[in-house]
């Protein structure tokens, strides 16, 4: 996320200022279908070709049958019919690490870069996963759920990876038990769940919290390559197979569809027609839950999803809504006049608007950017609810002297403090859970962003 702090300076002076981010347990719930081989992504009726026709409206659920949350105009309306404001919070580094969070600096550090790190000081791969494992286990509980909706939250967005359901060869069925076991904590305490694709195949930015492994501190676009090759289709394989899944979960919001694109430069056009082409994925197999899509430029830019604009209509095709449930998501990382009326674009086009990131600064800035999205948006989701060693957040976790010694590792060398497993996994069976007497509660973040 800190990334944004620099690009987005970066890119509203470069854009001209946009209208002004194995451990599978069978589940008792549902059923796990087997996942397709992957040989069913180079056939014909896999993912339906990229075009602009959207998803045709005569596949819209009757206002009766209705039992998820929807959307009416600008407004969501929950699944007991009754309009709701997104009062949520992100769930960040819980099952993506994101480097400036695990060890305490801005070095460009992915999630994938960290596990390898982390498995060279704990002495393997094995001991790694586990630490992994555990922390994904621990990091959410129902006590940090119960504490959330107590504060007056009432939705949460949850940042995932794709390789949590993508093995490299074919689909796997890994990421549910974290999923599932939120999904139970939040039908407890009445807690609407919005899952985020927030690192695509292919590398939908030059981000380390998409997990680049082509990037770097400079984040080139050059190393974002999720509009080539097969990357769309597998992603829309990818959420038919989540979306196949949740298909009768009343607490799943939506599907945010990928976290903060950033298409190389001269092909910011090609965003719209790969969102229309994975949601049509998800609708053979799920017509009722919400689609969420994310503006260009770090989430920042509507105006490439705007398909009245005549630009948009002519480079892509698109000259309607392209789905009948669908949110659009705008994030900010910066002053908070600088984000005032992009809801104009959505009330044209007569839909929601939601602000799924912000943070990062003052107090001040943010309890403006959230009294701007109570008054003209339809929810807000500051960033983030829990972090390792910084203080703009609602805990903040401090970490020991075992975590100390492998970061000290990470960053200088010397011996891989293998010695130090026993404490690592104790750090994430215990320290991180809400209600640890090492956490800092910081009153003065919850003020700025309360619901």
């Amino acid at each position: 996320m800190i990334q944004l702090l620099v690009s987005f300076s970066i890119g509203f002076l470069l854009a001209g200022i946009f209208a002004c981010t194995t451990k599978t347990r069978e589940s008792n719930q549902r059923t796990v279908e087997p996942p397709a081989s992957s040989e069913d992504l180079n056939q014909e009726d896999s993912i339906p070709k990229m075009d602009s026709g959207g998803v045709p409206p005569s596949e819209s659920p009757e206002e009766d049958e209705i039992s998820f949350s929807h959307t009416r105009g600008t407004k969501i309306i929950d699944h007991n019919g009754r309009e709701v404001f997104l009062n949520g919070i992100n769930l960040g580094n819980w099952l993506v690490w994101e480097g400036y969070l695990m060890m305490d600096d801005f070095k460009y550090r992915t999630h994938t870069q960290f596990f390898n790190s982390l498995a060279t000081a704990l002495g393997s791969v094995e001991r790694a996963a586990e630490f992994e494992h555990q922390w994904r286990l621990s990091y959410v509980d129902e006590r940090a759920i119960r504490e959330l909706a107590d504060l007056g939250f009432n939705s949460v967005r949850v940042p995932f990876n794709y390789k949590l359901f993508w093995d490299g060869t074919e689909l796997t069925n890994d990421g549910f038990q974290y999923i599932d076991q939120l999904l139970t904590f939040c039908k407890t305490h009445e807690i609407y769940v919005l899952l985020d694709l927030h690192g695509a195949p292919g590398y939908q930015n030059p981000g380390d919290h998409a997990d680049n492994h082509l990037s770097n501190e400079l984040q080139p676009r050059e190393s974002v390559q999720f509009w080539d090759d097969d990357n769309v289709a597998l992603t829309g394989k990818i959420w038919q197979h989540i979306a196949r899944y949740y298909r009768d979960e009343p607490y799943i919001l939506g599907y945010d569809l990928i976290n903060e694109p950033v298409p190389q430069a001269g092909r910011e056009f090609e965003l719209l027609p790969s969102l229309i082409a994975i949601t049509k994925a998800i609708r053979e197999v799920d017509p009722n839950h919400v689609i969420v899509a994310e503006g260009s430029w770090w989430a920042s830019d509507l105006t490439k999803l705007d398909w009245l604009d005549p630009q948009v209509q002519q480079e892509t095709g698109v000259r309607a809504a392209w789905d009948h449930n669908l949110i659009y998501q705008i994030h900010h990382y910066g002053p908070a006049e600088e984000t005032f009326g992009r809801e104009e674009i959505t009330n044209r086009l007569n839909i929601p608007l939601i602000i799924g990131e912000f943070g990062e600064s003052d107090n001040g800035n943010l309890r403006a950017i959230a009294n701007w999205a109570g008054e003209s948006l339809a929810g807000a989701f500051p960033w983030s609810f829990k972090k390792m060693s910084h203080d703009r957040t609602l805990w903040t976790i401090p970490s020991n002297v075992a975590y100390e010694r492998v970061k000290t590792f990470i960053n200088d060398g010397g011996s891989p403090p293998i010695d130090a497993f026993d404490d690592m996994m104790r750090f994430a069976r215990e320290n991180i859970r809400n209600g640890h007497p090492s956490h800092i509660w910081h009153q003065d973040f919850y003020d700025a962003v309360k619901p």
